[in-house]
């Protein structure tokens, strides 16, 4: 028997029918680990779309009472694209409050970028040249949380 979540399930009261419902939640609560990780594994897959070329699924992994799962880069290039590198300008600001504080002019006059130096890995440095963040990361978890309901939903009525 399968248990859908849309409708009211009725029931006689009777010895006979209270058992079979009882072995119908049994059958329903052994299937409620799997469940879960379909809908780990279906939400990590949402944030693969549209991100960075090196992201990768996470295991899934089910322990116990926690079932868990999600996305990675494995490219530290693209965890700086994400963040950004600092673009100074009056168009990309700060932290404007603190910096006005300490003294910090923007170049209005779009003299330039700054950026920073770092490890490329191979012994040698590159330069940021300023790289705006890209956020792919974050709209792909908001994206996640947008879909998780209806992933729940689809997964709990099956």
């Amino acid at each position: 028997m399968q248990m859908n979540l849309n409708t009211k399930h009725t029931m006689r009261l009777s010895i006979s029918s209270i058992n079979e419902y009882k072995q119908m939640l049994e059958q329903y609560k052994k299937k409620l680990p799997q469940v879960a990780e379909n809908i780990v594994r279906r939400v990590s897959e949402v944030g693969l779309q549209d991100n960075h070329k090196s992201t990768e699924l996470l295991p899934v992994k089910n322990e116990g009472s926690v079932v868990s799962g999600g996305i990675k880069t494995t490219d530290k290039i693209d965890t700086y694209r994400e963040f950004g590198t600092g673009i100074v300008g009056s168009q990309n600001p700060h932290i404007e409050e603190y910096l006005k504080e300490v003294g910090w002019k923007y170049d209005v006059n779009e003299h330039g970028e700054k950026g920073w130096k770092y490890p490329k890995g191979d012994g040698t440095y590159g330069w940021t040249k300023g790289i705006p963040a890209s956020k792919k990361f974050y709209n792909a978890i908001r994206k996640m949380e947008e879909e998780l309901p209806n992933i729940a939903k689809e997964e709990l009525s099956k």
